[in-house]
């Protein structure tokens, strides 16, 4: 009687164990089946996305690379832009010091010139009176 109430406490056992594990088993497998599921579509959707990342890195790295072609352009021009400044900064101190060597000449002609005028307006005047 003993090993029959054991045997019949070991068959609930298993019954309630069947009863809880069936359902857990099953949802299990949805899980799994939705998570593999998940899985290829993520995949799927992330080749073309993949696919498009590395074709926008490459372009990047072309913009990078023509971008530091430039750059040498474009210090090559900053330099010559300086050395043309330097050059005209120099032109216009040598035009400046040029004018300055001529200007005082030429006011002193002009103020020659404007006393012989009225010196000669003067005695033109006074030779006529």
């Amino acid at each position: 009687m003993l090993v029959s109430l054991a045997a019949l406490v070991a068959a609930l056992g298993v019954v309630v164990l069947v009863v809880v594990l069936v359902p857990a088993i099953n949802e299990m497998k949805k899980t799994i089946v939705a998570l593999r599921e998940f899985i290829v579509n993520t995949e799927s959707s992330l080749n073309p996305l993949l696919g498009e990342l590395g074709k926008t890195l490459a372009d990047i790295r072309e913009m990078a690379d023509t971008a530091a072609a430039r750059r040498d352009d474009i210090t090559s021009l900053m330099s010559a832009l300086g050395d043309t400044g330097e050059s005209v900064q120099r032109i216009n101190a040598i035009l400046g010091g040029a004018v300055k060597a001529v200007e005082k000449p030429v006011m002193y002609w002009a103020g020659v010139k404007a006393v012989g005028r009225n010196i000669l307006r003067n005695f033109t005047h006074k030779g006529g009176n």
